[in-house]
């Protein structure tokens, strides 16, 4: 999980360092007109979110790509009972899509919502996609992105499974510090699979150990 404090990256920027880094790896000379970037960036508007603002429901399409400039914006899922449970966390600099091929076709299973007030840029999934298609880097863009996902969702099933509460809790702040303080307890329990009233305890233990 990668942050970049305040943000002031663009959309054109954070892709130009996408394909500088496919390049490195592959050798590929990816060649792009600044006019087709133009292009790119002039898709995307710019915008602001309160905090709590719902983006996508549970039950819609998501048909549009945030880059997030400022903010923290959450995926989660509702259970019966009203619990919410934090499946993904976005951050500054970070571009959130939806990287299953069936979450571009079926309704969202999940609510996309911010956690901070948010700045971000938007712009509709298909053009974005076909932007990117017509220029013959969508695998350039969209490789790393699945990768990625894929790493993540291994490692927490890892940890869910071999690591206790507490381990996973130090596991994240030790490779997420400067979230770790800005997401409140409850997001961060409820990320980490526990209550606030475990983690407080959690807390609790590892400060009197300390002491």
């Amino acid at each position: 999980m990668t942050i970049i404090e305040n943000s002031l990256d663009s959309p054109e920027s954070a892709l130009k360092r996408i394909l500088d880094d496919r390049r490195k790896d592959s050798g590929n000379g990816l060649q792009i007109p600044e006019s087709e970037f133009l292009h790119f960036s002039r898709g995307f508007v710019r915008r602001r979110y309160p905090a709590k603002q719902t983006l996508i429901r549970a039950g819609e399409i998501w048909d549009k790509v945030f880059f997030i400039h400022r903010g923290i914006i959450r995926l989660f899922y509702v259970g019966a009972s009203g619990r919410e449970f934090n499946k993904g966390l976005f951050l500054e600099g970070q571009f959130l899509w939806p990287v299953a091929p069936s979450a571009r076709v079926e309704n969202s299973l999940f609510t996309i919502a911010t956690l901070e007030a948010v700045e971000a840029s938007v712009w509709g999934f298909e053009p974005f996609c076909r932007w990117l298609n017509r220029q013959g880097i969508w695998e350039h863009f969209a490789l790393p992105h699945a990768e990625a996902l894929a790493e993540e969702k291994f490692t927490r099933e890892y940890e869910f499974l071999m690591h206790t509460p507490q381990e996973r809790y130090l596991t994240f702040c030790k490779e997420n510090p400067v979230l770790a303080e800005r997401l409140p307890a409850y997001h961060l329990a409820s990320y980490l699979g526990m209550t606030d009233v475990s983690l407080s305890r959690i807390k609790s233990r590892i400060k009197n150990t300390s002491n």
